[in-house]
């Protein structure tokens, strides 16, 4: 696959291609452009597992696209919907289904969580699927749950950092990590908890038996090691290091956003970034 940095493509229909035995990688029309002088690929990619008996589709997407009938045609099999954390980019999707699971410390039942990119002027906006879709709820996932698909098994991993219940999913049979957003090129650090919590996490997470790394904004898999890169990273953060990384995204305008980063350019396979507020660092590093 040909990467283009930072450039949008104008696609308003999802494409996809088969990232590993039976999981295909979709990605899904919208754009957010990344912070700073290095932008990224500004597109986001979910995933659709199909075992024996079931499939899963591992995020949503901006919801700029029907979703829900591209993937009816890949598959036939009942659908299970997860988000890998409740961000617009990966759940604006959602009321395309009647239930949608997410790890348990991610949302709380008795509150609206998010803003749907379609609801905010200027921003991307919703196709009439989605717009029609009816109220859903969310689910609890667990970590350490396992979701059998039939003769494949997929096993909850939480990984707190990029938000408070950021999940990935580890599929046994190709061990695979489809992580979201969770392990990335750039991790834009949001949740509020330590860096020791989100370090705590990914070591843990290194236990697994991994073999590759499907990434929810980068179309090629990362590798097995790029775990060891983060935490590497994580080690060295100093916040009077990083550089600027201004992002005029919609809520982010006066606020000073930083990256951290190994590497000078984005499709370096050695580049692994953290963003982050300078007004988070003092919490951050406890």
């Amino acid at each position: 696959m040909s990467i283009v940095l930072g450039v949008d493509n104008h696609e308003t229909e999802c494409k996809h291609w088969l990232a590993a035995d039976g999981i295909y990688a979709i990605q899904c029309p919208g754009f957010l452009l990344g912070p700073g002088r290095l932008p990224g690929w500004g597109y986001v990619v979910s995933y659709l597992v199909l075992g024996e008996e079931k499939a899963l589709l591992l995020d949503t997407g901006f919801g700029v696209s029907d979703m829900k009938a591209y993937v009816e045609k890949l598959t036939d099999l009942p659908l299970m919907v997860v988000n890998s954390h409740i961000h617009p980019d990966h759940s604006d999707g959602n009321a395309q289904y009647d239930v949608v699971y997410a790890g348990e410390h991610e949302f709380d039942p008795a509150e609206e969580y998010g803003v749907l990119f379609y609801q905010v002027p200027g921003q991307m906006d919703a196709c009439e699927a989605v717009k029609a879709g009816g109220n859903y709820r969310f689910a609890p996932l667990k970590d350490g749950e396992e979701i059998d698909l039939g003769n494949r098994v997929l096993r909850v991993v939480e990984i707190p950092g990029h938000t408070k219940g950021s999940i990935a999913l580890f599929d046994e049979k190709t061990q695979m990590l489809l992580a979201g957003d969770a392990v990335l090129k750039r991790v834009f650090y949001g949740a509020g908890v330590p860096l020791s919590t989100y370090r705590a996490a990914l070591v843990k997470t290194k236990e697994l038996p991994i073999q590759d790394i499907l990434s929810a904004h980068w179309p090629e898999p990362l590798g097995a090691d790029f775990i060891d890169k983060m935490i590497a990273l994580i080690d060295d953060f100093d916040p009077e290091r990083a550089e600027s990384a201004s992002w005029s995204a919609s809520g982010m305008e006066g606020r000073d956003m930083r990256m951290f980063c190994v590497g000078n350019d984005f499709d370096d396979p050695d580049f692994v970034a953290l963003s982050f507020f300078m007004d988070q660092a003092g919490e951050i590093m406890c």
